[in-house]
């Protein structure tokens, strides 16, 4: 495993036994790792020649966007922008910066009926006058207003995988899409997933038992402190996994993003001295730089002269965990080597499966989202629609 967990509990520490595993892996959302059939989908020819533009913006929000982020955010290419909010100023800038002649646009929603998504894609459609090849949708295969409109048009339209659930689909082709277009191999990030699946679910059962004990001792407030600005965006891809995922009926965790060093000096004193109501997992990325202080003239930090900042870096993490730890709060590390798309596709499998696993012991439906309706069905109402 290229991931390595360091588990600490103050107290006793039993693995839990989960009887669900096999038919866990065998969905749809985590097995897809192993296929490459339905990858075959990126040799058609008019998907091919959509991919010849110069750049792409990608339309669509939470889960058919944040995989696709994180991919971005880890491996960024200049030339692939997401759009995921409906801020007027942010489109604004967006329309006025974008010149559509050399700009492909993707349009994803699993429902076809995303509100954002179908403004962001009016939007654009009234940008281009000439509209052949121009934008490709992910969207199921079912009348919704993204497949009219694509109908309409006769734009290129994937199938976006009817079992898989937006949070859950970074590996079919709404993350996968977005990966080829940041020049990664999709089968790379794939092969990292499998790797959990094959070898490593007993690592993956000591991460649930890690946050299914700290729930039931009433901790259900989940930090990630994340010590790799790279994986900033992982942490609130992690967000929506945990807070969607858990909170039905009652109960649920709670996810709160935290960046090292940053936030040492805005919300550790929180977490050190506040309510001990939350548990801790410390993502640290082992960085190789020659960055390094040369020279110091500051008596006070001598001690940083030829010093690399990596290594201070480094310092910082283990300090803050240290100190968390002296307070008897829960926590967990997961050291990374410098990341691959074959970590990346650890980590995102490791964690999905985490939280089915949680969701199953704690009794509540991982893959709906059932509050959330009412949301979009006032809004509705209240647009007329």
């Amino acid at each position: 495993m290229l991931i390595n967990q360091f588990v600490f509990f103050p107290g006793n520490y039993k693995k839990l036994n989960f009887d669900f595993v096999d038919d866990v892996v065998n969905l749809d959302c985590f097995s897809i790792s192993k296929s490459v059939d339905d990858l075959k989908i990126l040799e058609n020819p008019r998907l091919k020649k959509w991919m010849q533009h110069k750049k792409f913006i990608i339309f669509g929000t939470g889960g058919s966007s944040l995989g696709g982020q994180c991919i971005h955010a880890v491996f960024p290419n200049e030339n692939v922008k997401f759009v995921c909010n409906l801020d007027p100023s942010t489109l604004k800038k967006v329309i006025s910066e974008t010149d559509v002649n050399e700009t492909g646009f993707l349009c994803i929603s699993k429902s076809g009926e995303t509100l954002e998504t179908i403004c962001q894609t009016l939007l654009a459609l009234n940008l281009i006058e000439e509209k052949k090849n121009k934008f490709v949708f992910i969207t199921e295969d079912k009348t919704s207003s993204l497949k009219m409109i694509a109908d309409q048009f006769d734009f290129l339209c994937l199938d976006h995988p009817k079992n898989i659930g937006g949070r859950f689909s970074v590996f079919s082709i709404v993350g996968m899409l977005p990966a080829v277009l940041c020049g990664i191999d999709p089968l790379k990030i794939r092969s990292g997933g499998k790797k959990i699946l094959e070898k490593y679910l007993s690592e993956v059962e000591c991460g649930a038992t890690f946050v299914i004990k700290n729930f039931m001792d009433k901790i259900t407030q989940h930090v990630s402190f994340i010590y790799s600005d790279k994986l900033e965006m992982f942490g609130k891809w992690l967000a929506q996994l945990y807070a969607e995922s858990t909170g039905k009926v009652g109960v649920g965790i709670t996810p709160i993003t935290s960046v090292g060093s940053v936030d040492q000096h805005s919300q550790l004193q929180l977490y050190l001295d506040g309510f001990n109501d939350k548990c801790f997992t410390f993502f640290f990325e082992k960085q190789e730089t020659d960055l390094s202080i040369s020279q110091n003239t500051i008596s006070s930090f001598s001690c940083l002269k030829d010093k690399t900042v990596a290594t201070i870096f480094e310092a910082q993490c283990n300090g803050t965990m240290v100190s968390i730890l002296e307070k008897s709060r829960p926590t967990r590390i997961i050291k990374i080597p410098q990341i691959t798309p074959e970590i990346l596709g650890e980590l995102f499998m490791y964690f999905m499966l985490e939280t089915v696993f949680v969701c199953k012991t704690i009794n509540v439906n991982p893959f709906d989202q059932p509050a959330v309706e009412s949301g979009k069905l006032f809004t509705k109402k209240i647009l007329g629609i």
